[in-house]
Parts: structure tokens; C-alpha cells; sequence
């Protein structure tokens, strides 16, 4: 638990600069997601209160700040980032089964199924309505796009990411849609809400994108390192789940036939002893490593982008932060 509060406190230490906005983001959501109807409010923030890194909300203000002040009224549009983000967990909750996320029951769990979906599905159009108010027509379209990708992106899972059928290919591809998308939408949406250019938006888009497929190799990589204490989600999740990530993907490369099939037949019946044996041949074979070697060519590619950028504070920031997805262990 100490390491993992040193890299909260890490994160916390990197986003300072912008810390008064990022208050005002939570102060934000709050008010957007109030109703008055006790199922809606307490489903809602169930989740939200327990605050998470708002990373989403975090690359929205910083990347409206790249070439000038940073607009006043960005931090509405990045709170309606985070509750279209914090929907999407709520509603995989469901789709997965989870027992918890950040280090409580999920909504699903507390509230049960049918609560969960309606709440999602509020949040949803609560904060789709946020982006299409007075004056946001330009950003309406990139936050549907961006929401759509990722119900089709959890769709593409279910259809493939099953061993019988995944393969690298397959599972960047759902991975840029469950979670690149997103992240490239929010860079974007930050250039567009400063008036940017078309080409600057588009750039931060691609830087967006790269840093979306290293946060999510990553997150892949340390569902066979971490306990649930310490990353707030269950453990082994994907594995119980039937699903292949990048880990098992480079494992499957380096096993003879006979301990494929003994891995396939283990994902059949999943168990927590069989997720512990999955979990040492992994680490056995240095899936961890290649996937963070992986994450950092994404780091890498996607910091090339900011290249068009002039020096300044939020730049910084940005490069920071996006080294920090290489060192999070939560």
C-alpha cells in the first residue's frame, strides 16, 4: 500500500500546477451529475466520489493550455469527460461481473444490475448534453465519436478476445477503441476548446492516441503483477473473464503446443489457482517487460508529437505525465 500511495502522491506532485482546476473539475461534476432523485445521485457519485486520477480530465485542461492561458470554462468540458469515462466503468462493471473498483464495491455490487445500467446510461447523456451546450457545437462531434468507439470497442471484445480467436492484431485493435480513442479525443477537445488550428487539433489527436495504447498496455501488463488492494480493481479480472490481453498474447508465442492447450483449458474453467499459474508463466517468459517495452515505444512516438508545440509550463507537464504511465503501478 506504501507504493502505491508514493505514486499517487507522484501523480498529485505532477499535476500541482493545475491542481485549482482540477478542483474545480470534481466541483463540476458534482453539480452536472445532481438530480435530486436519490437512485440517480447516489449511483452516480457512488463511483465518482471516490475520485480516481482524472487523467481524461487532466490532458483536456493541459492541452488547451499549449499555446496560451488555459480557457476558463475548459474545466466543463472536462468534467463531462471524466462522467462519460466513469460510465464506461460502470457499465464494463456490469458486462464483467467486478466486485470492486477503486477500492470499493462497484455500482453494479451495491446497487445490483439493473440500477447500474440506468445510471450509466444517465451519466451518459448528461454529459454528451454538457458537450453539445451554448457555443460547443465544434466539440459535440468528437465526444460522440469518441463514446461510440468505445461501445464498439467493448463489443470487438467480447467478439474476439477469447483465445480461439484473438491475436495481436485483434487486441490493438480493441484497445484503440475501448481506450485510445478516448484519450485522443480528450487531447483533441482540449486544442479545440483553445481554437487551435485544425492541424495543431489533429496533432494532439495522434498524441492523444499513442498515449491511449501505452495506458492501457500497461494496465494490461500489471492485471498479472498487482493485488486488488493495491490497484482497487480485482485481480486476474481479465483472466477470469476469458479475456486475452498483450501479457498471455506474448506468452502464447513462447509455449510449445502442450502447454497451450493446458492454457486454453484452464481459461475454459478459470479459476484463481489456474490465474496464479498463468500469472508465473508470464512473468516466467518476460511478458511484463515486453509489454512495458511495448508501452514505451507508444510513449515515445506519442511525445514526438508535442514536437510542434513551443516550450511552455503545461507542455512539461504532459511529458511528465506521460512518463508517469510508464512508472504507475495502480
Amino acid at each position: 500500500m506504501k507504493m502505491h500511495n508514493n505514486v499517487k502522491q507522484k501523480l498529485s506532485a505532477i499535476l500541482s500546477p493545475i491542481a485549482p482546476y482540477m478542483v474545480r473539475v470534481d466541483e463540476e461534476i458534482r453539480q452536472k451529475i445532481k438530480t435530486g432523485v436519490s437512485l440517480i445521485d447516489e449511483g452516480s457519485l457512488h463511483l465518482l466520489q471516490k475520485g480516481g486520477k482524472k487523467i481524461r480530465a487532466a490532458m483536456i485542461i493541459l492541452a488547451s493550455g499549449l499555446k496560451g492561458k488555459i480557457p476558463d470554462d475548459v474545466v466543463e468540458v472536462a468534467a463531462a469527460a471524466e462522467i462519460v469515462h466513469a460510465a464506461t466503468l460502470v457499465h464494463d462493471d456490469i458486462i464483467d461481473g467486478s466486485t470492486y473498483r477503486r477500492g470499493d464495491l462497484t455500482v453494479a455490487k451495491k446497487f445490483g444490475n439493473r440500477i447500474a445500467v440506468l445510471v450509466g446510461d444517465y451519466m451518459y447523456t448528461r454529459a454528451l448534453e454538457v458537450a453539445v451546450g451554448d457555443d460547443r457545437l465544434d466539440l459535440f462531434p468528437i465526444m460522440v465519436a469518441a463514446t461510440r468507439d468505445m461501445v464498439k470497442g467493448e463489443l470487438y471484445q467480447i467478439e474476439y478476445s477469447n483465445i480461439k480467436k484473438i491475436d495481436k492484431v485483434h487486441y490493438h485493435r480493441i484497445i484503440e477503441m475501448k481506450t485510445a480513442r478516448f484519450m485522443a479525443a480528450c487531447a483533441k477537445l482540449g486544442g479545440v476548446k483553445s481554437k487551435m488550428s485544425d492541424e495543431e487539433s489533429d496533432v494532439l489527436y495522434e498524441f492523444g492516441l499513442n498515449l491511449g495504447f501505452a495506458f492501457q498496455i500497461v494496465d494490461d501488463a500489471l492485471d498479472f503483477v498487482d493485488a486488488g488492494e493495491i490497484t482497487g480493481k480485482d485481480a486476474g479480472n481479465d483472466y477470469m473473464q476469458g479475456k486475452i490481453t498483450l501479457p498471455m498474447l506474448h506468452l502464447i508465442e513462447r509455449i510449445g503446443d502442450d502447454e497451450k492447450r493446458k492454457i486454453e483449458s484452464l481459461i475454459s474453467s478459470p479459476s484463481r489457482e489456474g490465474f496464479e499459474y498463468i500469472r508465473g508463466l508470464v512473468r516466467e517468459h518476460g511478458g511484463i517487460d515486453y509489454c512495458l517495452q511495448e508501452a514505451e515505444k507508444y510513449v515515445r512516438k506519442a511525445l514526438e508529437y508535442l514536437d510542434v508545440f513551443g516550450p511552455t509550463q503545461y507542455k512539461d507537464i504532459l511529458i511528465a505525465l506521460s512518463e508517469f504511465f510508464l512508472e504507475r503501478n495502480y
